[in-house]
């Protein structure tokens, strides 16, 4: 980055600042009343799912954006200004929860199959929008937030997402109290779009920072960058250990998706007792965002990184063998503290370990192949869901997983002088 650039970024920098962490609360905020994790199985168990199908639902969305970033990735490279086709994407990528809320307000009952078709799907649809502008989106973000304040405006996202969060679980509780099924589940799909396109205002007006693209000659074709790939993973140790680590820790999610079932189920709750999970889940973000933002600004994004783990590891483990309501709080509240940590300290390291001339690649590859371990979770999740019918086996995996992620993550050693990350400076220990 230029002197000039530098400065402009600067002279933007409580701007960019701010509607960068406002614009993302409000659009996880949404989610949050339709939360992947505890909502999301419900609705669709409810609409008749098959057990592989609930296994999928909260990587559905991940699982859409690891495909297409590779398809983009030399485009953006190229690109001075990548804002107006983050834009464009943007606004396709929220409509599939729309399409979804309106499918569960008027035609599940003559279209019972469609209607679960786009419920379940929504999220991977949206998903694969995101993945032709996720690539694009991070290298703008980070041209115009400084390296040793993303941290924190990762976090401040993540906690407006959860103050939201603990609004939407006494919403969540109301609504499914009052309009069960099918009713319910389509009124928060609606919400969710609301706080979708309130994001979609704010990311608008966002002022990016023009690059100067890469000179013809050095500008590569998909292919000529897809053949790159296997030489560009075989040269960066650093950048393979990070894709380990990233991928052992997906094995969480053969725990996740019937987390919120086995609670209902072990307790004879209601569905509308998912609330006061949603509650317990989001208070626990809260605290991993400021935990993470405090120490991922001041002391690296390595240090809250293995604070989630440790945090989803009792998760796991805490879910298998607790049977009180007191308990299963606990447990959501460290859920939700393992998963905010977790997105804050990854989305920092994520830029902290690409190359800024070859980032959009380098974050591509991170979203491709991390979706394939992601869908090897949902499988085994299934295969033991449909052996077992036990949350035990699955939680045992997961802690097996998320333990080797953890042991991975501490061969990552990222150097910083006077709290300032120096960019580059992370490889093995």
């Amino acid at each position: 980055m230029s002197d000039i650039q530098r400065g402009e970024v600067g002279a933007l920098f409580r701007h960019n600042y701010l509607a960068h962490s406002i614009e993302g609360g409000l659009y996880m905020g949404g989610l949050a009343f339709i939360a992947a994790e505890t909502v999301m199985p419900s609705i669709i168990k409810s609409l008749g799912a098959p057990i592989w199908l609930i296994s999928l639902t909260p990587s559905m969305l991940l699982l859409g954006v690891g495909w297409p970033s590779l398809l983009i990735a030399h485009r953006v490279e190229q690109m001075s200004r990548v804002k107006p086709y983050i834009l464009a994407t943007g606004l396709l990528q929220r409509l599939p929860f729309l399409l979804a809320a309106l499918s569960l307000l008027f035609f599940v009952d003559t279209q019972p199959r469609i209607t679960l078709l786009m419920v379940a799907l929504a999220p991977f649809f949206s998903g694969l929008i995101m993945g032709l502008n996720y690539a694009a989106w991070m290298h703008m973000i980070a041209r115009i937030i400084p390296e040793n304040r993303l941290a924190s405006s990762w976090a401040i996202r993540w906690t407006i997402s959860a103050l939201i969060g603990i609004f939407a679980g006494g919403i969540v509780k109301t609504i499914l109290n009052l309009y069960p099924g099918p009713m319910g589940y389509g009124i928060l799909h609606l919400i969710a779009f609301v706080f979708f396109m309130a994001s979609y205002s704010l990311q608008a007006r966002l002022s990016e920072i023009p690059q100067v693209p890469q000179p013809t000659t050095h500008r590569v074709g998909l292919r000529d960058n897809l053949k790159n790939i296997p030489k560009l993973l075989a040269n960066d140790a650093r950048f393979r250990t990070f894709l380990l680590m990233r991928m052992f820790a997906t094995g969480s999610y053969i725990t996740i998706p019937f987390l919120g079932i086995h609670t209902l189920s072990l307790l004879g709750k209601q569905e509308e007792y998912l609330g006061i999970l949603v509650l317990f889940q989001m208070t626990g973000g809260i605290l991993g965002n400021v935990v993470a933002g405090f120490l991922g600004d001041n002391y690296g994004a390595k240090l809250p990184l293995i604070i989630a783990r440790i945090a989803m590891i009792a998760t796991c483990l805490g879910a298998a063998i607790n049977h009180f309501d007191w308990g299963f709080s606990l447990i959501f509240l460290l859920l939700g503290l393992a998963i905010c940590a977790d997105q804050v300290a990854i989305a920092t390291l994520s830029i902290e370990v690409c190359p800024v001339e070859r980032r959009p690649t380098y974050i591509s590859l991170l979203a491709s192949l991390t979706s394939p371990s992601m869908l090897a979770a949902a499988v085994i999740s299934t295969l033991i869901r449909q052996a077992t019918g036990q949350l035990l086996p699955a939680a045992l995996l997961s802690t097996i997983s998320v333990v080797f992620s953890l042991i991975l993550l501490m061969r990552i050693h990222v150097l910083r002088q006077n709290g300032v990350l120096s960019i580059g400076r992370v490889g093995y220990r």
